[in-house]
């Protein structure tokens, strides 16, 4: 039964432009019969290309492996946010794996379980419902734990192939942004999953605020905003409060300017170098 189960999740289908693999992962330890046919992919912007990605109900992995660099045996999990609604697929995902295997990183894309959305127009009901954020988190509850079981069965996987996919099951970090910071979090608060580093971008974290620190826990490096919209920067704090206290090794920024979303955007601001200031993270922690 292993074998076969083994099997079903190794069947990649390829795309020959990217190079990339994508890779369907189970739910609750079973292969998905689910098709996915619900989910949907637009880009809003005429002038951008930048995706977005929604209705997705079977988790999946775009794997991304390094070009034009030598693999450094490292990979990383990348987890694009959008408030459990939508997943900003390009600007936090893609993007940001890309950048990373061209520095000799192995990156994994994630597409996890989202809230059903009805219409053409996935971003005017994400407005709508974050017009009142009491309201937002009553609707994404149901399936914040969803999303975070996904994030961690893609932590699963990329330990179980590591060998095939080049790099060494030790040495598995994760970045997150918004509610992907949420998934990001949550899979560096569980010991049983735990990765090499954990890397929460403007992150979401009020469902794991209670959630003891565990023993041992992983580096983690978190870059937000004072401005940020949703003002999480005050958990950010208080995250990585907790995370020192728990004798973990952490890393916070806090920019004056940029707001909430600022993975790929050139803003004029110091923000707009967050990932330099991860990269020199990341060498310095020998990841």
């Amino acid at each position: 039964m292993k074998k076969i189960k083994s099997i079903a999740l190794l069947i990649m289908m390829y795309t020959g432009l990217s190079a990339q693999q994508n890779v369907i992962l189970p739910i609750n330890g079973k292969v998905n019969k689910d098709t996915g046919k619900d989910e949907k992919t637009l880009t809003m912007d005429p002038k951008s290309d930048s995706r977005t990605v929604y209705n997705v109900t079977v988790p999946s992995l775009a794997i991304y492996k390094p070009e034009g660099a030598a693999s450094n045996g490292t990979a990383v999990l990348v987890v694009p946010g959008g408030a459990f609604h939508i997943l900003a697929y390009d600007d936090e995902g893609v993007k940001i794996a890309k950048s990373l295997a061209a520095k000799g990183y192995t990156a994994a894309v994630l597409k996890y379980r989202l809230v059903k959305l009805e219409g053409n127009n996935p971003f005017g009901k994400l407005m709508e419902n974050a017009k009142n954020f009491d309201t937002l988190e009553s609707i994404m509850a149901p399936v914040v734990p969803l999303a975070i079981e996904d994030g961690k069965e893609a932590m699963k996987y990329l330990k179980s192939n590591a060998t095939a996919l080049g790099f060494n099951r030790d040495r598995i970090g994760v970045v997150g942004f918004s509610a992907g910071g949420t998934i990001a979090a949550a899979i560096a608060l569980d010991k049983d999953v735990r990765p090499l580093f954990s890397a929460p971008i403007y992150p979401y974290l009020n469902p794991l605020m209670k959630t003891p620190i565990p023993a041992d826990p992983p580096p983690i490096f978190i870059a937000v905003t004072q401005d940020d919209d949703f003002g999480f920067d005050i958990n950010s704090a208080q995250f990585y409060e907790n995370w020192k206290t728990g004798k973990g090794l952490a890393e916070l920024h806090i920019y004056t300017k940029g707001r909430h979303g600022f993975a790929n955007k050139t803003q004029g601001l110091p923000v707009d170098r967050w990932e330099d200031r991860l990269m020199e993270w990341l060498t310095a922690m020998n990841f």
